[in-house]
């Protein structure tokens, strides 16, 4: 069983973290073998 994270955009300030951050935290999940 994959293990997988939900990400979510909700506001303006989220959304702004997830473009920044995003891309980040996929590199690091997908050695994991986590989905997003």
């Amino acid at each position: 069983m994959k293990n997988k994270i939900i990400w979510t955009i909700v506001d303006e300030a989220p959304a702004l973290a997830t473009y920044s951050l995003l891309p980040i935290v996929k590199g690091f999940t997908k050695v994991a073998g986590i989905d997003i």
